[in-house]
């Protein structure tokens, strides 16, 4: 599925690039392909990525500075190089969790999905609302992942969101003082260089801080709904059923961190 991701947007990355309005973007869309190259091929050397996920990340990386600048670049790599800091799976993380520390591309598109169709969708329609989704979309990643990473290591006081029954460290949809702390230092980080390198107002905090820590609280609840039960959603249309996974709760929970953003913005920013 990311193999056919990059495809597709490597595709509506070239029509972007041909169509672009002036050569500065597209002069930003070559070298976001030449950063976004020099720091995934990094990050697969020093086993941060998978080698689906070095390419996963190429393309993210392409559109995050080709159509969202220097500025969107610098946010989103403070969110790629915190998570790899405040990862440490092999020592902490609970059984049922996985022990690779290589980030795949599902994982990588997991959390850059939205980020890229918001800033596409900011550059067609020339709406700032699209860029403010954008950075709350990293905001959610980053406080979802600093909350599980951190919130795995404490040894108890782990509940789940559903019923606030103790659960062991690391369980889906478990939510612990330290993660929650965690997340909310990670949506506060993130939400402020994105207004002081954007020179956004100060309201753009607020709703990027909000945004982001309900996208985390949904993922949690999404994880103690589905995934601890290990319960399936049957489409009425196609009768198929669809399985939560960890990707598919994250993409679902960075979304609605974006999407709220937004509708912030338009209403009240």
């Amino acid at each position: 599925m990311d193999r056919k991701l990059n495809a597709l947007f490597l595709f509506i990355a070239v029509v972007v690039f041909i169509t672009a309005a002036n050569t500065a973007q597209q002069w930003n869309i070559l070298l976001g392909v030449l950063l976004a190259g020099v720091f995934s091929l990094a990050a697969f050397a020093l086993g941060g990525l998978s080698l689906d996920g070095m390419f996963s990340a190429i393309v993210v990386g392409m559109f995050a500075y080709g159509l969202g600048g220097w500025k969107l670049a610098v946010v989103l790599l403070l969110f790629f190089i915190s998570s790899v800091t405040v990862s440490d799976r092999s020592k902490w993380r609970a059984e049922n969790i996985s022990q690779n520390v290589r980030r795949g591309g599902l994982q990588v598109w997991a959390n850059g999905f939205w980020l890229v169709v918001f800033l596409i969708s900011a550059t067609v329609f020339n709406a700032p609302a699209f860029l403010v989704g954008a950075l709350a979309v990293i905001a959610t990643a980053t406080a979802d992942t600093w909350a599980t990473e951190l919130g795995s290591r404490t040894p108890d006081s782990t509940y789940l969101i559903t019923t606030f029954k103790q659960v062991k460290p690391g369980t889906d949809g478990g939510v612990s003082m330290k993660g929650t702390t965690a997340a909310l230092i990670a949506a506060v980080m993130i939400s402020g260089v994105s207004v002081y390198v954007f020179s956004f107002h100060y309201s753009v905090f607020i709703l990027i801080f909000a945004a982001a820590v309900l996208g985390c609280l949904i993922d949690s609840y999404l994880g103690a709904l589905f995934q601890q039960n290990k319960r399936s959603v049957t489409l009425p249309i196609i009768n198929g059923e669809i399985t939560f996974s960890n990707n598919l709760v994250n993409t679902i929970s960075t979304g609605i961190g974006g999407l709220l953003a937004i509708t912030l913005k338009l209403f009240f920013a």
